[in-house]
């Protein structure tokens, strides 16, 4: 068997998420369609994230596991993957590497506008009180106990995660994009960039929701923390973002 590593960006607009789904498109299926063409005898391929329907990636990271003895060249790989998913390096790996268990923590981002709505970038409610926004985004760096903030259904065996860092700012989403499959024509966005252990289902489109309704004055900074440090509440009021400004950035490795 020969073992890979291959670090991808995609844009998941139109399409299930990543993980292969039967009777539907999936950049998991996309890449196993490519795959297939070069690759001969059985091969396998594993991920980092499970990225969401509509959410994109600026560099994840996968595995890929072929009886093919012939070596898999990063040349030959983008060539026969479709024009939405890019890869960015391929290198041998161990066997017993697993990307979604070897890793240390994962990097989102998520990007919006008031003014304007994109491919690329989520049209959130206007005005917004972004210093608020701020106040409540400074408020989840630690561990936290995120019940009231993911989709039931997801797999996990606890809802308590750890955040590294958490901002929100304003950039140039045009220097995020640049030398990738991302174009935007806008000069201003924001960004909530947020760097966790882990992360739950939809986690960050609902921190997202629950951040916009503060930021319109439909919840109180207290009563974010309230949903952050409070009891699991039967109903949530406010409803997950929008995945296309959703963006996975970087998975590390100890």
């Amino acid at each position: 068997m020969n073992y890979y590593t291959a670090i991808l960006q995609y844009d998941g607009t139109g399409l299930q998420g990543f993980q292969h789904q039967e009777g539907a498109r999936t950049i998991q299926g996309d890449i196993n369609l490519a795959l297939e063409k070069i690759l001969e005898g059985e091969f396998a391929t594993r991920a980092a994230s499970r990225t969401d329907k509509g959410v994109h990636a600026l560099a994840q990271m996968i595995k890929i596991s072929a009886t093919d003895p012939t070596p898999l060249s990063l040349e030959r790989f983008n060539t026969a993957l479709p024009s939405h998913i890019k890869a960015l390096s391929l290198t041998p790996c161990s066997a017993d590497f697993i990307p979604s268990i070897d890793q240390s923590s994962k990097e989102y981002r998520y990007l919006f506008t008031t003014t304007d709505d994109q491919r690329f970038i989520a049209m959130a409610p206007a005005p917004l009180n972004m210093e608020a926004m701020k106040t409540c985004a400074t408020k989840l760096k630690g561990t936290h106990d995120f019940k009231n903030f993911w989709s039931i259904g997801g797999v996990s065996n606890t809802t308590v995660r750890e955040i590294l860092d958490c901002e929100l700012s304003e950039i140039n989403p045009q220097d995020l994009f640049r030398d990738t499959i991302f174009t935007t024509d806008l000069s201003r966005s924001w960004q909530f960039k947020i760097h966790g252990r882990g992360f739950l289902k939809h986690m960050v489109r609902h921190l997202i929701g629950a951040l916009w309704l503060v930021g319109i004055g439909e919840l109180t900074i207290e009563d974010f923390e309230n949903y952050l440090m409070g009891d699991l509440e039967p109903q949530r009021p406010w409803k997950k973002a929008d995945p296309r400004g959703l963006f996975l950035v970087k998975v590390h490795y100890l």
